[in-house]
């Protein structure tokens, strides 16, 4: 009864957020890119908020609980350096376009009505499966809290986040976001801490976890290699995993549009910097204490199953009441946060870079109507999904992989090449993002739901990557580049005067000078966590 009360507070506290944000909402810009006046913790916030989801609380710390917690740190740091290398790289220059949607940036720089809407499409498609993960993830839980039919916690968990995104556009969605940034970060950190406490402390929890019968190896850097349970033949097997998985993941964090148009609605270009700066530490930080905590469940309960549900699992039967409460609430968080971001995005993107291309018309058509045509196309959006997720079997992880994976493969080359290469046409940009994105979507999805089996090094994603680039080549060789969109692309090179000012420039500064015993703090926390006590064990 106090979890699902707790539960029920944070979902009115969000639907209060959501309502108060959008009587601020005026104009498209406030809509769309909460007009461009997100200060920096605001844009952590929803960086981080729109990255983690039932994905990381229920699936990777489900991962851990089988037997690879130490597999999933080791592609951790790649994963999150891609913060860092998206906004030096790409991010910051997106947001010089002063675009409203990752979309219209790759239409303005290729000249191309075309591509803007292409791009569209592979937002819908792409984030909307991974609407469905999430969406299935905040209702599993919901349904186990509450003690209600999964097909009840369904409508009632789409109804919340539809409504707050629904009112107040993205003003809302970076609240809401922040807010849950700190639930769940504060419940990742504290509940994974007390479990690892109440095993014993860092240095009997890794005896007892080395000693574990059921999982052995789990704390080697390879993970389990045996029994029927096993999911890797080899370490070589495990290494190239975490590292092709970290650099897809790297990719995905640095350009995919859920996290890089978070930019957009940064006020300036150092906030755009510093939060990329902080959320990679944030991650970091984070995930040794999911992983490791997931992990340390097994010394309370080796058998829950599905594993997923491990964390959930722990905060109703070890944490104490006020922890597993904030935990509840916070994978609950997790899950709205990323589901309230990806119906946004899907809805921006249908009436501001798909519709325009549909009819005929001047450009001026694409700003017309945009925030209550953005509100219609959530409801149908969400009435989509909500009768998609009603049939579909649950595969959290399965889904939220599959779906996130596309972007690497679609928008990885054409994200880089925009900024850095003149020589990329229209038609390559097009023939690129076409090509990586269907073949991801065939290869990954054999592989994910048709039992297709690929080797490890052969990875689907890494495949539709090399036939994008291939796609970009091919196409940019029938055509000359746009001289228009070699100036855009020049301009964007140029930094605005406004962002030479020595104040800003000592501020982002500080944060990169900070970000060092960070550095030196979380090394020491791990060697402290794991090493010596596994050292000793």
């Amino acid at each position: 009864m106090i979890f699902a009360g707790a539960v029920s507070a944070s979902f009115l506290l969000y639907l209060a957020i959501g309502v108060i944000a959008g009587r601020k909402v005026r104009t498209k810009s406030d809509y769309f890119v909460a007009g461009r006046r997100a200060p920096t913790l605001l844009v952590t916030g929803s960086l981080v908020a729109s990255f983690l989801s039932t994905v990381a609380f229920m699936g990777e710390v489900g991962f851990a609980y089988d037997g690879y917690p130490i597999l999933m740190l080791v592609l951790t740091p790649l994963n999150a350096s891609g913060y860092v290398l998206g906004v030096l790289l790409f991010g910051r220059y997106l947001r010089r376009s002063e675009a409203l949607t990752v979309p219209e940036f790759f239409g303005r720089r290729f000249g191309s009505r075309g591509l803007q809407a292409v791009a569209g499409v592979t937002v819908v498609i792409g984030i909307g499966a991974y609407l469905i993960a999430v969406t299935q993830g905040a209702s599993l839980v919901i349904s186990g809290i509450l003690d209600i039919p999964f097909e009840v916690a369904l409508p009632l968990i789409w109804l919340v986040y539809t409504a707050f995104t629904f009112f107040s556009g993205s003003p809302g969605v970076l609240l809401t976001d922040t807010v849950m940034f700190f639930v769940f970060v504060t419940a990742g950190v504290a509940g994974m801490g007390y479990l690892i406490w109440s095993a014993g402390g860092p240095g009997a929890a890794a005896q007892r976890l080395t000693d574990l019968p059921a999982k052995p190896g789990m704390l080697s850097w390879h993970g389990v290699l045996e029994g029927d349970a096993a999911q890797f033949g080899s370490a070589a097997e495990a290494l190239i995993w975490a590292i092709t998985l970290g650099i897809v993941w790297m990719t995905i964090v640095a350009v995919s549009p859920w996290q890089s148009s978070r930019y957009l609605m940064a006020k300036d270009e150092h906030t755009a910097i510093r939060s990329g700066l902080t959320a990679m530490l944030t991650m970091l930080v984070l995930y040794v204490f999911l992983m490791l905590g997931g992990a340390a469940i097994n010394l309370f309960n080796p058998a829950v199953s599905p594993s997923e549900t491990a964390f959930i699992w722990a905060a109703e039967n070890v944490l104490p009441l006020g922890i597993g409460v904030l935990v509840i609430v916070g994978i609950a968080a997790a899950a709205l946060s990323s589901a309230s971001t990806f119906l946004s995005l899907i809805g921006f993107s249908v009436v501001h870079d798909i519709a325009p291309a549909l009819r005929r018309g001047t450009a001026a058509a694409a700003t017309d109507g945009g925030v209550r045509a953005s509100r219609v196309v959530m409801l149908a959006t969400g009435a989509v999904v909500l009768g998609i997720t009603f049939v579909a079997p649950p595969a959290v992880l399965t889904i939220g992989y599959f779906a996130a994976t596309l972007f690497a493969a679609s928008w990885g080359p054409i994200a880089v090449l925009s900024i850095y290469s003149d020589r990329v046409t229209r038609r390559g940009a097009i023939f690129g993002m076409v090509s990586g994105f269907v073949v991801a979507f065939a290869l990954q999805g054999l592989v994910e739901f048709g039992g297709l089996s690929m080797p490890v090094w052969a990875d689907p994603v890494l495949l539709s990557f090399v036939i994008s680039l291939l796609g970009v080549l091919v196409g940019s060789a029938t055509e000359r580049p746009d001289p228009a969109g070699i100036a855009f692309r020049r301009s964007l090179r140029q930094v605005p005067e406004a962002e030479r000012s020595r104040v800003k420039l000592r501020r982002t500064s500080r944060y990169l000078l900070g970000a060092v015993p960070c550095a030196v703090l979380l090394a020491g926390l791990l060697v402290f966590l794991y090493y010596v006590p596994v050292a000793q064990s």
